[in-house]
């Protein structure tokens, strides 16, 4: 990992915005970062740790405290890092969960947890991911370090520098196994360890399908298994043996042919029954076809007579179809002759009654409508009453005139009475603006006058206004603050009771521990912590049993109850200030400070009523402009409204002449008309009476041509029938009807009498049939004959079952025992392998053999550790001047495996010391040397992770001036390879040593810094 550009926002100690360009400190490769006490030092390393793993090291990430207490409330906690992580250059930028203020409404929202991780291809930042989990995974293989790994490695905070140097085995193999990449060595104690499992499962699997086996055989065979059965191979070997197998399934060969033989005998007598039953059934059918034929015969000889009369009706009704042509003819044509006289009658009467509508002269003779005029008179007198239409339709325009002037008449008269309606109008319109006019003066008075008080009344509304909203918002900060009290109250006892909880669960865990450590000692074996082969008092378990998840759980469940209580308090402070706040605008305002709902809602009131009248009073004075404008508009209005109304009158008096003038035109028009018409009301009226007297008379006329002519076609159709009905042998016409039967009667009654002919010939012919001569009595034994066949049906059957299950007994026998063979043969070399598995496995995994209890990736790790000691050990000893250097030992600590120990080795009194026994000074210097040799070692390893950065944040103030001489060469020379080293440190002669220096400076509004890198 090499950093490139670190960028906080919010975060920790910085209120604001705070950049650091690592590039520009890498020119010398070892920088300095300083300040004051508290000024934020450490927050830059928190941001690191942060960026990448989304927490900070040490204590302070149990807190999880990272928004900025100086940070302004729109300004977001952010933190972004540009670094080079696996060989790819990346941009990290994550923000935490925190507060801010709603978009809508009052109060705060909780943020979720946010980042955002790019990737810089062919100078453009792209984005890889926005998801956490992703993005995490991500991040973390580009690493190739988990967060703790990182924050042992390369970022040394305080309280964490020395973990590594005093860390357990196992702590020590799982960060070497991360660094160095020895899975694969792990991969292959797994894979011992499934080796030996599986070929441990094979023998019991195989052990286990020869007892099996051995019960089917004896279950096939219907019998037991010899002696009893335990699960093992030599068990199996010595009972099981293939002569009892082989003699069981000879027995149930034999049983098989025996069974076989005589179903063979039993299937032939169920032929022989079978054959019988068949003669029976064939004599039963032949016997009952024969009644059947006699019955049919007797039946069709009964109905012959009413065969025969339906045979003469047929006939009948055959030549009655052929005359029925001629029939129909003559009834349409006399049923047409019919109708054609009704219709003359009504045509008659139609001409009459139009003749008698009409008067005068052109009305015609009355007698050519009378019922024996002919067609020819009646055609006539149509002619006439055409002409008559004629001289009438030459009167239209004389009817046009009258109706012209008739119509300019009336809209003379309208025009007039609108006029009227419109001088009534304008006359009330000049009234009633004469009596709008006081109104407005009044109106124009009062809108000056709220102009004047308007500024006034607005200036104490705000400052009513002003003072109710804080009050509201102090009742609700009051209320606030009773509820965080509250809260944090409660907050405080329930993490006070989960750790309780917690160290409860732990010592219940530590008894648990024991009883399982002493449930697994056995008399004469060591014990694993003491070594002892006696065991005199073993302990058990009292109470629950509690498991590592258990306890784990309880822990970060009281953490959690722990940040939830900080959490409320910080809540609690930002209530009480707003409280301290809000009561200091109201004294201000000149209001009281302390003051309860009901005072609020009064103070609202008030404000809201001044309120009120502030707007009232605005808009009476915005109406001053429009008030004048309208007033002076009404005056124009009613000067218009005098004028306007001397114009209607006039136009009025005009309209009325004209109507007069019309009237007496349309008046000569009519009586004009009046004396042509010959008595007629109207000339329309005349005109429909004459068209409708030539119609009436012209219809007449052709109904009596069409009734001559249906008189003609009738005594036609009438001959003809009768010489038909003659010739086909029928004595008139009411015959022919009487024997007329439709087609669908003559159909079914042909063949009703050909099917019982066909039915007597096929009676006649089944009888002389020889198949048929048999005699009726004795009637065939069908019943006897099945009762035979079901008895050897039955017999037949139960000798199948039986030989089926002698069948399939054999079969399954023989299938059995060859299995069963080879299973005995197989089990051996399987029991060799697993036994030659286990010691493979046992010798990896640390047992066994393996005196040292070393498994066989600690073996490898323990390769690299000496590799670490040795490479800490040359900067170790050129910092104690000579005098300390760390050694790798086999060694264990109590039960615990060997492999991964540490040793300090003291060059001055030869003696090996644990490192737990180093003073505070010479911790910092092995620990420093360990960290750096750890570096060194897996960027030199071809498959590990390589560490271009080391951050250094405590010990150096605990440094002699000689010793701080000593480390800085060996930090001096950490710049080969172009690696960065940080020193955190307020050491002040490092100051004058290091030129290349991050300054943060600390002040209310929070911290700073500037940049001062060495100028090449």
């Amino acid at each position: 990992m090499r950093p490139h550009r670190l960028r906080v926002t919010a975060f920790g100690a910085f209120g604001g915005t705070a950049e650091v360009s690592f590039d520009d400190l890498a020119r010398s490769g070892l920088f300095l970062l300083h300040g004051e006490t508290g000024a934020g030092k450490t927050t830059l390393l928190d941001a690191i740790g942060f960026a990448l793993y989304g927490r900070v090291p040490g204590e302070r990430g149990k807190a999880r405290r990272l928004r900025s207490d100086h940070a302004a409330p729109g300004t977001p906690t952010e933190v972004q890092l540009e670094a080079t992580l696996g060989g790819r250059r990346m941009r990290i930028t994550r923000k935490p969960e925190q507060e801010r203020a709603k978009l809508r409404g009052a109060g705060t929202t909780t943020e979720q947890a946010k980042i955002l991780l790019e990737e810089l291809r062919s100078g453009t930042w792209r984005a890889v991911s926005t998801r956490m989990g992703e993005a995490d995974a991500e991040i973390a293989d580009l690493i190739g370090m988990s967060a703790d790994q990182f924050f042992q490695v390369v970022l040394l905070p305080q309280g964490e520098f020395a973990r590594f140097l005093h860390a357990d085995a196992g702590d020590r193999a799982r960060l070497l196994q991360r660094l160095f990449g020895t899975d694969r060595f792990r991969l292959v104690e797994d894979w011992l360890a499934e080796r030996r499992r599986a070929t441990a499962r094979a023998v019991e699997e195989a052990e286990s399908e020869l007892g099996t086996l051995a019960a089917r055989v004896a279950q096939a065979a219907g019998t037991e298994v010899p002696g009893e059965q335990p699960a093992s191979a030599r068990w199996a070997a010595e009972t099981v043996s293939v002569r009892w197998a082989a003699q069981l399934a000879e027995a149930a060969a034999a049983a098989a042919a025996a069974s076989a033989s005589q179903v063979a005998g039993l299937r032939c007598d169920l032929d022989q029954a079978l054959d019988l039953q068949r003669m029976t059934a064939r004599l039963a059918d032949r016997q009952r076809r024969r009644q059947a034929a006699l019955h049919t015969r007797d039946q069709l000889a009964q109905a012959e007579a009413s065969v025969q009369a339906q045979r003469d009706e047929l006939a009948a009704a055959a030549r009655a179809a052929e005359v029925a042509p001629a029939l129909a003819e003559a009834e349409r044509t006399a049923a047409a002759l019919a109708q054609a006289r009704v219709a003359e009658e009504q045509a008659r009467g139609a001409a009459a009654a139009a003749a008698v509508a009409t008067s005068g002269p052109a009305a015609g003779p009355r007698e050519t409508t009378a019922p024996g005029a002919s067609a020819a008179a009646l055609r006539e007198a149509g002619q006439q009453h055409l002409a008559r239409f004629g001289r009438l339709e030459a009167l239209r325009s004389v009817s046009r005139q009258a109706d012209d002037e008739d119509r300019a008449a009336a809209a003379a008269r309208t025009a007039a009475t609108t006029l009227a309606a419109r001088i009534d109008a304008a006359r009330s319109e000049a009234v009633s603006r004469r009596q709008q006019r006081p109104e407005l003066s009044r109106e124009r008075d009062q809108a000056a006058e709220a102009g004047r008080r308007l500024p006034s009344v607005q200036a104490e509304a705000d400052r009513h206004r002003r003072a109710a909203d804080d009050a509201d918002a102090l009742v609700t900060a009051l209320a606030d603050k009773s509820r965080q009290e509250r809260a944090y109250v409660d907050a405080k006892l329930e993490a006070a009771e989960l750790l309780a909880e917690t160290a409860r669960l732990r010592e219940a865990r530590i008894d648990g521990m024991r009883a399982e450590l002493a449930a697994t000692l056995v008399h004469g074996a060591p014990c694993p912590v003491c070594g002892s082969l006696d065991h005199p008092e073993l302990c058990e378990l009292r109470g629950e049993q509690v498991t590592r998840e258990q306890e784990e759980a309880a822990d970060t469940e009281a953490a959690v109850a722990m940040e939830r209580a900080e959490v409320i308090g910080a809540k609690l402070g930002a209530a009480d200030e707003r409280v301290g706040y809000l009561s200091a605008r109201l004294e201000q305002a000149g209001f009281i400070a302390v003051m309860d709902r009901a005072e609020a809602a009064r103070l609202d009131v008030t404000a809201r009523d001044l309120a009120a009248q502030t707007r009232k009073l605005a808009r009476a004075a915005e109406q001053l402009t429009d008030v004048q404008a309208r007033l002076d508009a009404l005056d124009t209005a009613i000067a218009d409204a005098e004028k306007r109304l001397v114009e209607l009158t006039e136009q009025r008096e005009a309209e009325l002449r004209q109507a007069a003038d019309a009237q007496q035109r349309s008046a000569g028009h009519h009586e004009s008309l009046l004396a042509q018409l010959d008595g007629q009301p109207d000339l329309e009226t005349a005109l429909a009476a004459a068209r409708a007297a030539a119609d009436a008379l012209t219809a007449a006329a052709a109904a009596a041509d069409a009734t001559a002519r249906a008189t003609g076609d009738a005594s036609r159709a009438a001959g003809l029938a009768d010489r038909a009905a003659a010739a086909a042998g029928f004595g008139g016409l009411d015959a022919v009807r009487r024997a007329l039967r439709d087609t669908a009667w003559r159909s079914t009654a042909d063949q009703a009498i050909r099917q019982h002919e066909a039915s007597a010939r096929a009676a006649a012919e089944l009888l002389a049939d020889p198949d048929l001569d048999v005699a009726l009595d004795p009637p065939a034994d069908v019943t006897g004959a099945q009762v035979t066949v079901e008895a050897a049906s039955k017999a037949h059957d139960d000798a199948m079952k039986a030989d089926d299950r002698a069948q399939h007994q054999a079969e399954q026998l023989a299938r059995l025992v060859p299995r069963l063979t080879a299973r005995l043969a197989e089990l051996e070399p399987l029991a060799a392998t697993a036994a030659e598995a286990r010691r493979l496995a046992d010798l990896a995994a640390g047992g066994g053999a393996n005196t040292l209890r070393m498994t066989l990736s600690s073996f490898v790790l323990a390769a690299r550790l000496e590799e670490v000691a040795a490479a800490a050990s040359e900067r170790l000893l050129t910092m104690t001047s000579g005098r300390y250097s760390l050694v790798h030992t086999d060694a264990r600590r109590g039960a615990g495996r060997s492999g991964l120990g540490l040793l300090a080795c003291d060059g001055w009194t030869g003696v090996d010391r644990d490192t737990c026994t180093l003073s505070g000074g010479e911790t910092f210097l092995a620990s420093l040397a360990l960290a750096l040799g750890l570096a060194d070692v897996v960027t030199a390893e071809a498959g590990g992770t390589r560490i271009e950065a080391l951050f250094v944040d405590e010990g150096f103030g605990s440094l002699d001036e000689d010793t701080l001489e000593e480390v800085m060469t060996v930090l001096d020379g950490l710049r080969e390879g172009g690696r960065l080293v940080g020193i955190v440190s307020h050491v002040a002669e490092l100051r004058q040593r290091i030129p290349a220096q991050v300054r943060v400076r600390k002040g209310q509004a929070g911290s700073h810094l500037t940049v001062r890198a060495q100028v090449s």
